[in-house]
């Protein structure tokens, strides 16, 4: 399971690279067509709201590899490390149903957008609408790690290992 999320992870961190850098150059030039050339770029906006989708959702994903998510933990700060851990690992649990009906969800409203195409650029729909079922489904394989993780540690002197 490490090696496929540390895979996805690699993944994710190269095609958000990609965008991120599409997304500047296509903003910067279309500021340019516009401004100085008087011809604006007229799908520059819609493509750089795509790519700002995709990175949502892979940059996202990211934030669950790496446990960055804000959280208030004044609750949980009460619990011994025993309870800790079982909370965590219900707290994954629920996680992951949720991911997993957005998962089944996202699917089919992405097959049922086939045959539309995009205003502006006239691609395919599908493709800026798969950043959501790509997105959950990295983020759904990043909590399994953990929770499987998790599961595999065992507690020794108040630490998991």
């Amino acid at each position: 399971m490490n090696k496929l999320s540390s895979w996805v992870e690699t993944l994710e961190k190269f095609m958000a690279m990609i965008l991120i850098a599409a997304m500047t150059i296509i903003i910067a030039v279309a500021v340019l067509f516009r401004y100085f050339l008087n011809a604006p770029i007229f799908w520059a906006s819609e493509a750089s709201i795509f790519i700002m989708a995709w990175v949502t959702f892979l940059g996202g994903s990211l934030g669950l590899k790496y446990r960055s998510q804000a959280s208030v933990t004044f609750l949980v700060d009460r619990f011994s490390e025993k309870g800790k851990r079982y909370l965590e690992m219900v707290s994954y649990i629920i996680i992951l149903v949720f991911i997993g009906i957005l998962l089944y969800l996202s699917y089919q409203w992405l097959f049922s957008v086939t045959h539309q195409t995009s205003s502006s650029m006239r691609i395919p729909m599908w493709i800026p609408y798969a950043s959501v079922p790509v997105g959950l489904s990295f983020a759904f394989i990043h909590l399994l790690t953990h929770l499987v993780n998790l599961f595999k540690t065992k507690e020794q002197g108040g630490q998991t290992t």
